[in-house]
């Protein structure tokens, strides 16, 4: 479902009507409805009862932002976080190829070591950490939410280290200890001496990730089931509007019903068997006195 028919049946659910007439994508009405529609994603993807499948991710994803290109080294950020990387760090620019981090000068202006090649701004990119040694602590997405049980190092020569990621409070008691903590952002720290031999090495953390807010008319709606978000997302205009509010209890156990099914599928839960069959047939017995009416 793309994000102008997730509108419309929004509106067909809060309304009531099959022919109820939604409000133009980006119109003001339209922004309230997406600005709901956004915060539940967000509460979606962060329910700490759910590690969705579809939110997991191995390798890099588009940091939050965009970026703007002037054919210089320099590149300029919109809502993006610069000072969260590390000078050595690698960007990927949509329609650009790998540049490298020469400094840092806040969350939006930062340089590489070779010129950019286009000029261009709306655009996307991806941000690989590279390893130094003599650092511990690496700084992840803002989009990162939950580790997988385990971080990769990829080296130079394309071999890999995993390192096991265990919970914070564990760090002094185990060995070879990787944990991730803190927040805005999230870091993952290496507790033991980090092996030799991957000095600029790619760092990789896979896990669950929040995805990009709905912006435009054509983007994905990224819920597993975007028909929870509609109700939920009616159910709130509803609940807020004095003509609408005796619908807002239909809609919110409507949106509840399918948020269950959608956390019983995610979890396998949705289509158990049972471990053997039942029937009403008699046992064999080899006792003299059977009543087979029992």
């Amino acid at each position: 479902m793309i994000a102008s028919d997730l509108l419309l049946d929004i509106y067909r659910a809060y309304r009531g009507k099959i022919d109820s007439r939604a409000p133009a994508f980006g119109s003001d009405k339209s922004n309230v409805a997406m600005d709901i529609a956004n915060r539940k994603i967000s509460e979606w993807a962060t329910d700490p009862r759910n590690k969705w499948n579809s939110l997991f991710e191995v390798a890099a994803q588009n940091e939050p932002g965009t970026v703007a290109t002037t054919g210089t080294t320099t590149l300029t950020g919109t809502s993006t976080f610069f000072t969260d990387y590390n000078v050595g760090d690698t960007i990927l620019v949509s329609g650009e190829t790998v540049r490298t981090i020469a400094t840092i000068t806040s969350d939006t202006v930062l340089t590489v070591t070779l010129a950019f090649s286009n000029t261009a701004s709306g655009k996307t990119f991806t941000r690989s950490t590279i390893i130094d040694t003599a650092t511990t602590s690496y700084n992840l997405s803002r989009k990162f939410f939950s580790s997988s049980d385990y971080a990769v190092v990829t080296k130079t020569d394309g071999s890999f280290i995993e390192y096991p990621i265990i919970k914070a409070q564990q760090r002094n008691i185990l060995n070879q200890a990787t944990y991730v903590h803190g927040s805005n952002p999230k870091k993952i720290t290496f507790a033991q001496t980090i092996d030799t031999g991957i000095d600029a090495g790619t760092l990789t953390v896979p896990g669950y990730y929040i995805p990009d807010e709905i912006t435009l008319a054509t983007d994905i709606v990224p819920v597993d089931d975007p028909n929870w978000l509609v109700y939920i997302v009616a159910s709130e205009l509803a609940r807020n509007d004095p003509a609408s509010d005796d619908k807002y209890p239909g809609l919110v156990g409507q949106a509840n019903d399918l948020y269950l099914k959608m956390s019983n599928s995610n979890n396998d839960t949705g289509f158990l068997q049972l471990n053997s069959v039942i029937n009403n047939m008699p046992q064999v017995s080899d006792g003299p006195d059977v009543d087979w009416t029992a």
